[in-house]
């Protein structure tokens, strides 16, 4: 998934809660939206005037500025709704992590990784424990150093793999994806206090429970960001009907001349 594609995908989330959860405020900007495109319709139609009085628009000049009215109403949507960013971004976590659980070709190729990283260790006994490709489906883990090992290389793994499908997302969680090895060995330490053995694929779901705890921990800079990001766009994709009249108005100039 590119950046583009996931934050489009954050802020139709962001829409859909704010018009499930609170339609009354979602009419409310519908309609402040619909008189500012009202307003910038008319702005896209006379500023040139500024230049050129005597400038006609033709109909393709008003496609545009019908454009650039369009763009002002759900710029209005979508930023009143950013309010729900944080709701949406956990909704997007969680649908990558049921993602990721049936993501045949990753947990193959990690499964791989893992027990290649265990067993280069030599401290386990793999006799019986035979590689992916042999029909093996466990990797013996019974010394704490192979755990650590093992939930390290899954949550890094599935932190990488959250940085390739939510790329936008991940930029707000961290710099670099990761876990830190003490995080690792904590969570190993802690369920064995209460099971007799330590899943590998526990360093997935390790992964999913520290970018929420980071998403939670950033809030307030998630929906400044992604509103930031959102008027960025609106004023860039504005550039475009603006500067097409513009320009029009100003050649028509010099066929005048």
């Amino acid at each position: 998934m590119s950046l583009l594609t996931d934050l489009s995908s954050l802020m139709a989330g962001c829409v859909a809660l704010h018009w499930a959860r609170s339609p009354g405020s979602f009419w409310l900007a519908g309609l402040i939206g619909l008189a500012l495109a009202g307003a910038c319709w008319y702005a896209c139609s006379v500023y040139t005037h500024l230049w050129n009085r005597d400038f006609h628009m033709s109909p393709v000049h008003q496609i545009c500025c019908a454009f650039a009215s369009a763009c002002t109403l759900v710029f209005v949507i979508v930023f009143s709704s950013l309010y729900y960013t944080k709701d949406a971004a956990l909704a997007s976590i969680q649908l990558w992590d049921g993602h990721i659980n049936v993501d045949q070709s990753w947990q193959s190729r990690t499964f791989g990784k893992a027990y290649d990283k265990v067993k280069s260790l030599g401290i386990e006994d793999f006799t019986t424990f035979p590689a992916r490709e042999d029909g093996g489906a466990l990797i013996p883990i019974n010394q704490d150093e192979s755990r650590k090992a093992a939930a390290e290389l899954y949550a890094n793994e599935a932190c990488t793999h959250f940085d390739r499908k939510r790329p936008f997302l991940s930029k707000i969680v961290w710099s670099r994806p990761g876990l830190a090895p003490d995080l690792v060995e904590s969570d190993v330490k802690k369920w064995l206090e209460t099971n007799r053995t330590y899943p590998a694929p526990r360093g997935v779901e390790l992964a999913a429970e520290n970018i929420k705890e980071r998403l939670n921990e950033q809030t307030p800079r998630v929906v400044m960001l992604s509103r930031l990001v959102c008027a960025g766009l609106f004023l860039l994709i504005q550039l475009i009907p603006f500067g097409l009249v513009g320009w029009a108005a100003y050649r028509d100039i010099h066929v005048m001349t």
